[in-house]
């Protein structure tokens, strides 16, 4: 009876003590992300001291709040089709919902009206268009009444970068080691890949230079469609440009200065679709 009575109080113990470790772990797991997350803001707050900016307001979106807000936004609004207009056409994009975050980010933008006016500020033939900014006094403006934030990646090995895929810079962190950056998006600049497709010699020496794992499909896919393979992985792709391809030539086409900048502005624009 004794060592029954043993028995029960040692695995009662026991018990208790995974409980108490695993309750640790999570501890420990919830800590180390508000760590990171407080880390990030002082980096933004400290950032928007040097521009001589003024503090984001509690109401707007920033680091802290970021997950929360535009999960609340994308559970409110459904689309996954918006309209990027140019002088040279437009082009139609499907929002992936498997990355939330940045399909809310861009349609909350969208419908604030935040990407009319600016431009496709950075040409590289051969590679891609990248656009959502521009000199223009009305932009920081529209900056301040949304927030100064950075949205967590969503990166994920099935969206890869083919040609016409809609992916978001990511965060500039020069002041932070390399070891210790982050790959969390830049929420207003979006770039979408313009490379055609690749030869056999081409793609195999990318995968070799940047040692990369593709699926056979994939393969077939950047030597049919074209597209970046040295970016997967290490931007977030949300989206998928459906029609359209010929303006992405187009604007790719166009003069640049030394510092890939169009010649002439290349205003855009963008709309949500109806489902």
């Amino acid at each position: 009876m004794e060592k029954l009575n043993f028995k029960i109080f040692f695995l009662f113990l026991m018990t208790l003590i995974l409980f108490s470790c695993s309750e640790k772990k999570e501890d420990n797991a919830k800590y180390i992300e508000q760590y990171e997350a407080k880390k990030e803001e002082k980096r933004i707050q400290d950032s928007i001291k040097i521009a001589n900016l003024p503090k984001p307001d509690t109401n707007l979106i920033n680091v802290i709040n970021v997950v929360e807000k535009l999960t609340y936004f994308g559970n409110q609004n459904h689309e996954t089709k918006v309209k990027i207009n140019t002088k040279f056409g437009s082009m139609v994009i499907k929002l992936y919902e498997d990355t939330p975050l940045h399909r809310a980010n861009f349609l909350m933008l969208c419908k604030n009206k935040y990407f009319d006016s600016t431009f496709f500020y950075r040409v590289v033939p051969g590679f891609m268009i990248q656009g959502g900014n521009s000199d223009r006094d009305d932009v920081p403006e529209k900056m301040k009444k949304i927030g100064f934030y950075t949205v967590p990646d969503e990166i994920l090995s099935h969206h890869i970068h083919k040609k016409g895929a809609l992916a978001m810079a990511v965060s500039e962190q020069l002041d932070i080691p390399e070891e210790e950056r982050n790959k969390f998006s830049s929420p207003y600049n979006f770039y979408i890949v313009q490379n055609g497709p690749l030869s056999e010699l081409y793609l195999k020496n990318v995968i070799k230079k940047y040692n990369l794992n593709l699926s056979e499909k994939d393969k077939q896919t950047y030597r049919t469609v074209g597209g970046a393979p040295h970016l997967d992985g290490n931007y977030t792709v949300f989206g998928e440009v459906i029609s359209g391809f010929n303006v992405i030539d187009k604007i790719a086409t166009l003069p640049t200065d030394v510092n890939e900048r169009p010649i002439e502005d290349i205003t855009l624009s963008v709309e949500v679709l109806e489902e």
